[in-house]
């Protein structure tokens, strides 16, 4: 559609929202732009467009008109869609002491991609393109679910159904993957590859994972088929997908996606390593693979110092007692618990124990002699509080998020030196410009 052609649609839905929105003309018009993109009709992108911005549209859906996935809100009823089945694995669980199998995976349409779980038999195979009525989300670790009840029905339909774009890849950088992307298209460098046997309704077979980056971040990946990956290699992947483990992308590719190797000049590699991010946007994105951040700790968290960890799980155990394995004989380690703040966000950070004896000088050894000697851990805790409370510190680790907020994974800690007298000059003349 032109753009002389949108601009009426563009003013309809202006006027609708009235003089008191804030949304320019401009951005309603990339956003009306993207969803005819997608080949959304153009009377239903209007009418998403005002509810977003919180207008009352003049005409109202009826409750079996179709959803788009891009559009589906935890806690919602009666959702109606067409997609196609991209994913969906059996599962067995014990329901009141009964086996009972449902199904998980991922649904696609021309908007996006949602994670499923089917709590009854369901007579669809991958591939197939779906009618789906009665179905209702649910939102888990910050992101919205879809699930099929007892009143769900699925019905394959034509594939026709569906835009052509639906099932056309869109090219992303490894740092635009997130869950909900339709089919992506990504070039990266294999930088971890690990494969492993599994069976699959009787069928051995193997999957291939790892890491894969590009100049804008990693992810991680699984491979359901054999493509004859190595590490090291770059490789143009298209028709893959994506979904999230507390935060981090995962791109999924299976025999139906295209992976094409590339010469090793396509990416500059060297590109290719530690992304900072501040804490505001490792919030936003609730989770990163090898990131950096930089803030002040703000609070040396209960439970940091010695602990006692099960031998078989690794679990913190209290009183010799594993929640999985019961009576064990602890095996003693040494961590911290910090919160980091940077003044726009905080993140909790664990540290294992090689950094924290690096940090605190001492190794697990010699802080239980002391505490031995003590009697107490108050040692421990006081060396934390002098080392680095109200301290500036670089982390380096893997970011996750869940439903507690984000935490850093530590895999280097070190203290940025302030130069107070640099600081308070750039912080006075700040505050001069300001006034």
């Amino acid at each position: 559609m032109a753009v002389n052609e949108i601009k009426p649609h563009v003013e309809d839905i202006l006027d609708i929202l009235g003089d008191e929105s804030k949304v320019s003309s401009k951005e309603i018009e990339q956003e009306l732009k993207k969803f005819l993109e997608y080949g959304v009709p153009i009377e239903q992108a209007k009418q998403t467009l005002i509810k977003k911005y919180g207008g009352s549209v003049p005409f109202t859906a009826s409750s079996s008109e179709r959803t788009l996935i891009s559009d589906l809100q935890p806690n919602t009823q009666s959702v109606n869609l067409i997609a196609q089945v991209i994913t969906l694995n059996p599962k067995e669980i014990s329901v009141k002491g009964e086996t009972r199998q449902i199904y998980y995976g991922i649904i696609g349409d021309e908007s996006g991609t949602i994670p499923f779980t089917a709590w009854k038999e369901l007579d669809v195979k991958k591939g197939d393109v779906v009618e789906i009525s009665n179905a209702y989300t649910r939102e888990w670790q910050g992101t919205v679910q879809l699930n099929f009840g007892d009143r769900t029905a699925t019905k394959k339909t034509d594939e026709g159904k569906l835009p052509k774009n639906a099932f056309e890849p869109r090219e992303h950088k490894i740092n635009d993957l997130k869950s909900g992307l339709g089919v992506v298209e990504v070039t990266a460098k294999i930088i971890e590859l690990d494969k492993k046997d599994t069976e699959i309704d009787g069928v051995k077979k193997k999957i291939f994972s790892g890491i894969i980056g590009d100049e804008t971040g990693k992810a991680q990946f699984t491979s359901w088929h054999d493509f004859k990956l190595k590490k090291g290699d770059v490789v143009n992947i298209s028709g893959g997908y994506v979904k999230t483990w507390k935060g981090i992308p995962q791109l999924t590719f299976d025999e139906k996606a295209k992976v094409k190797k590339l010469d090793s000049k396509t990416l500059d590699v060297e590109k290719i390593q530690t992304q900072f991010m501040p804490i505001d946007t490792l919030l936003e994105k609730r989770g990163a693979l090898d990131i950096e951040t930089e803030g002040t700790v703000v609070d040396i968290r209960p439970n940091s110092g010695l602990v006692l960890r099960c031998p078989e799980c690794d679990r913190v155990i209290q009183n010799n007692e594993c929640k999985t394995h019961g009576t064990v004989e602890g095996k003693p380690d040494l961590r911290m618990k910090l919160v980091v703040d940077d003044g726009n966000g905080s993140v909790q950070v664990n540290v294992g124990k090689e950094i924290t004896e690096k940090l605190l000088g001492k190794t697990l050894s010699e802080w239980q002699k002391i505490v031995e000697s003590s009697g107490d851990e108050s040692p421990i805790v006081n060396e934390m509080n002098n080392v680095l409370f109200a301290r500036r510190v670089k982390l380096k680790g893997n970011a996750l998020g869940d439903s507690f907020g984000t935490t850093v994974i530590a895999q280097d800690v070190s203290i940025i030196e302030v130069d107070m007298e640099n600081e308070t000059e750039a912080f006075n003349q700040k505050m001069g410009e300001e006034q």
